[in-house]
């Protein structure tokens, strides 16, 4: 077997020579010359002609045994046959063999030891896991992240299991206690009396007689969240957890107290809610239970919320806000809504909205008694936050009758807007100036459909549109089935796709000249694209409901639906815009000036 070393055949094809042959000896490796001096080249060729075939095979012999003895047998054979000649002829081993070869060991023994070293830590972190627990692997992972022995686990896997079993276990008990102190703590907010001390001290007032267990283990649980989350101090490190600091565990109690004494404030005869009912004139006794348990879960989620992840943050300066807002939106509106449900139970109402209504069977008045008033209550709701004192309407309930009006003459009026939408939709040459003013009216007017209050709230309209006007049944009839109506509902998505990338730019343009970070930009545009497209995704399925079924001799049922399927796809999902798109895309930006306005927005097409 040969004594040389892998190192001797890379010297020596490493060494630049202007020669690309290498000759072997039993215990050396030299450069090999085809012809020597003048004087000696008869015998060098001789002597290679009578022991070339054996030379070359003992150097070839040679070399593999050297890598076999630096990389193993499967390595070093592996190797060795990826650039050995593979003719059956005897040939010289070269410096390009012997370097290519070398590398490709080199390769594979690393990718080998890589292999081995992830195999290994994985079976140790899957053993950490199978004994303590997946936190504690979590925690003992993130510890070992920079450790350049566990790196290595497969050079000596024994040792490093060893010390990572070491460290799970050192883990394992500080999140043992890390976990008992938690449950200490949380175990003793079950206790009234020492939550009641806890609030004394902090100088928050809560009648404990009116605090159900209910909302005592809830307050275990978010503050069971917070404390977790403080054991959690390094964010970069999320799974290493750290003992709690006493100061921050009260920190966090103290705003789930501040939570109850709010949500006491807010509840039935309680202080706020009393003082902002009398401000407005309202009887706060008609506030219903469900809407006490709206408020009861807002508070709840708003303050976990405001409190911050570890509930530390100081919110008393919002209370006061965050309360106002919680009453206003649920107790008031829903006192407004009972009121206006009340009055909607007329004949007076009735006769009102019976011309909106083309059936007018008791089922469409008694949605309508619901939705409108709904509706009015919200604008009064609106009104209040705009701090409307309503004294010119004589007063809140005056006001909320006076929108109650107003929604039955824009549920009116929302017919005529339809009517115009679909008109030029299916228009043979879309007057961009007009369908984009309909689809403004309409985004503006929306409510007027019932909103998400009422499902069939839209196929009212078209009922009442077609029975009165049966040609715009059969244009919207003819546009289907010419193909008019996908491409102009295509033409329409087009143009807001071109209007929402160009909104993109430039608000992204102005984000980033002020330094700041361009998400901001891709929310603005989702929001006008939202508002652009609003109309059609309130009206797309009931127009298309519309529809007169086909003859089926003609069209099947399932061609039909697919015909159908295919022109809203034509506008949700639109193609590169056209020429056409253009036009339509400045009649919306005019249209919606106000829109693009409020964003400080110049678009041109």
């Amino acid at each position: 077997m040969s004594t040389i070393e892998l190192s001797s055949f890379v010297t020596a094809a490493q060494f630049d020579n202007g020669l690309d042959k290498l000759h072997t000896t039993q215990e050396a490796v030299t450069q090999r010359t085809s012809h020597t001096s003048v004087g000696g080249k008869v015998l060098s060729w001789a002597k290679l002609h009578i022991t070339g075939d054996s030379q070359k095979s003992a150097d070839q012999t040679r070399f593999q045994e050297a890598l076999k003895t630096e990389f193993g047998k499967d390595v070093g054979e592996a190797a060795y046959k990826a650039f050995a000649p593979s003719d059956g002829k005897s040939h010289s081993l070269t410096k390009a063999q012997v370097l290519d070869t070398v590398e490709l060991a080199l390769t594979t023994q690393e990718n080998k030891a890589a292999e081995l070293n992830v195999t290994t830590q994985t079976a140790i972190l899957t053993s950490v896991t199978k004994t303590h627990g997946a936190e504690v692997a979590a925690n003992v992972t993130k510890l070992l992240e920079d450790s350049s022995e566990f790196t290595k686990a497969g050079e000596n896997p024994e040792q490093i299991k060893t010390i990572v079993s070491q460290i799970a276990e050192d883990v394992a008990k500080n999140l043992a206690a890390i976990n008992a102190s938690i449950a200490q703590h949380i175990e003793k907010l079950g206790d009234r009396e020492h939550l009641a001390a806890a609030a004394s001290e902090a100088g928050i007032q809560i009648n404990w007689d009116n605090v159900s267990p209910e909302q005592i283990t809830k307050l275990q649980e978010n503050v069971q969240g917070k404390l977790e989350n403080q054991s959690r101090p390094d964010k970069s490190n999320s799974s290493i957890r750290s003992s709690l600091k006493d100061e921050h565990i009260q920190q966090a109690v103290n705003n789930q107290l501040r939570a109850i004494e709010a949500l006491q404030s807010a509840s039935a005869g309680g202080t706020l809610l009393v003082s902002v009912f009398s401000e407005l004139g309202l009887p706060a006794e008609k506030v219903s239970a469900a809407a006490f348990g709206e408020i009861a879960t807002v508070l709840n989620g708003v303050f976990n919320t405001v409190s911050g992840p570890e509930g530390t943050n100081d919110i008393t300066d919002q209370i006061d806000d965050i309360l106002q807002k919680s009453i206003i939106n649920s107790a008031v509106q829903d006192v407004l809504k009972s009121t206006l449900r009340e009055a909607a139970q007329t004949d007076e109402f009735s006769s009102q909205i019976a011309p909106f209504i083309p059936e007018g069977t008791p089922k469409e008045i008694k949605a309508a008694q619901k939705w409108l008033p709904d509706l009015a209550a919200k604008e009064i709701v609106r009104s209040i936050k705009d701090d409307n004192d309503f004294q010119e309407q004589g007063g809140i309930v005056n006001a909320a009758k006076a929108e109650l009006g107003k929604q039955i003459e824009t549920a009116q009026s929302t017919n005529e807007i339809i009517k115009g939408f679909v008109e030029h939709l299916t228009a043979d040459e879309i007057n961009a100036e007009l369908l984009t003013e309909f689809i403004a009216k309409h985004s503006n007017n929306a409510d007027g459909l019932g909103g998400d209050n009422n499902k069939f709230a839209a196929e009212r309209h078209f009922t009442k549109i077609f029975n009165e006007r049966p040609e715009i049944q059969q244009q919207l009839n003819t546009a289907f089935r010419s193909e008019k109506l996908k491409e102009n509902s295509q033409v329409v998505s087009e143009a807001i796709e071109l209007i929402t990338k160009k909104v993109e730019d430039k608000l992204v343009n102005r984000l980033q000249q002020a330094g700041k970070h361009p998400t901001e930009a891709y929310a603005t545009a989702s929001v006008i694209s939202s508002t652009l497209k609003g109309p059609f995704v309130q009206l797309f399925a009931p127009l298309l409901d519309s529809l007169d079924s086909p003859d089926e001799n003609t069209v099947s049922e399932g061609e039909f639906l697919e015909q159908k399927q295919a022109v809203t796809d034509a506008f949700f999902f639109p193609s590169d815009p056209s020429e056409d798109a253009a036009e339509i895309a400045n009649g919306l930006v005019k249209s919606f000036h106000k829109l693009f306005e409020k964003h400080n927005l110049q678009l041109d097409f």
